[in-house]
């Protein structure tokens, strides 16, 4: 079998077979492998704040996978239930999994993270680093130099005043003449 032949068969396969399900967990698979380790390749971190935002988000990858395939199938499975036509249950288990890994997204994983990552966390003895405070800045100090408007006197307005220094021309001859005489 020539390798042209198996690209063929595996395309064929996975388009026949496509489930938003296993895009998504795909997808968090990915993340949970180059997320951490692009933390830990950054050089301006720490050790212990790269330890732990590198385990941190693995383990909510960890937590999405196995989210997103049991919300995925559950949804699928109403689909058999509520569908008599196999054509019409087909397409409606597809939309009801792709709803499902919606809710896994916005509703399930964030619970379950909220509820299982801290304990973990500190089972292992990671604490989350501490947030480096802002110096307190003197407002003073910091402060632009502001410049002082000119006291525009004899019923001037600002709009004459600023024409008049070049900023814009509220004049109307100046510019195109299309259809003044």
């Amino acid at each position: 079998m020539s390798i042209n032949n198996i690209i063929k068969k595996t395309c064929k396969a996975l388009g026949e077979n496509n489930k938003p399900t296993y895009v998504v967990m795909a997808i968090a698979t990915v993340k949970g492998i180059c997320r951490p380790l692009f933390t830990m390749m950054d050089k301006t971190e720490s050790p212990e704040t790269k330890k732990y935002t590198a385990l941190r988000e693995g383990l909510t990858e960890a937590i999405a996978i196995p989210a997103y395939w049991g919300c995925g199938e559950m949804a699928g499975k109403l689909a058999s239930k509520c569908f008599e036509d196999k054509h019409l249950a087909s397409r409606a288990k597809t939309n009801l999994m792709f709803i499902g890994v919606c809710t896994a997204a916005l509703f399930v994983i964030p619970a379950l993270c909220s509820v299982a990552i801290k304990p973990i966390m500190d089972k292992l003895g990671l604490k989350a680093p501490e947030k480096k405070e802002d110096k307190n800045l003197d407002i003073n100090s910091q402060a632009p130099q502001m410049t002082k408007t000119p006291i525009l006197q004899n019923n001037k307005t600002a709009l004459n005043y600023y024409s008049r220094a070049g900023m814009f021309n509220n004049n109307i001859y100046s510019g195109m003449k299309a259809g003044r005489i």
